[in-house]
């Protein structure tokens, strides 16, 4: 299947979206990425579940955000999401993406 070119934000009101799109706007880091359709779903359904995970209603109604063990485990699981999401981007980036990646040092560079 043919790969298509598509922006992703990671803006957390609007973390999975992916567009074919760019968005011109000098504040928001976009990476740019080649994908099919089914690669797509897939990192559109990575960014919803890392997006979604502090809004889970469990954390909602409970006093669990007391407990700084369970802060400590919630914040560990989100970025362990974050981090599997920069090596799907990493792998399905273009050349800049990958690049504006490595700089941040979100990625291993033995990859």
């Amino acid at each position: 299947m043919e790969k298509q070119l598509f922006y992703v934000n990671l803006n957390p009101i609007s973390m999975d979206t992916i567009s074919p799109t760019k968005v011109d706007d000098g504040q928001l880091i976009e990476y740019e990425i080649e994908a099919t359709p089914a690669e797509k779903k897939d990192l559109e359904d990575l960014l919803h579940e890392v997006q979604s995970h502090d809004l889970e209603l469990g954390n909602l109604v409970t006093f669990r955000h007391f407990d700084d063990e369970v802060v400590d485990e919630d914040r560990n699981e989100y970025q362990r999401g974050l981090n599997d999401v920069y090596e799907e981007l990493y792998r399905l980036g273009t050349a800049e993406t990958k690049q504006k990646i490595k700089e941040i040092h979100m990625i291993n560079d033995d990859q």
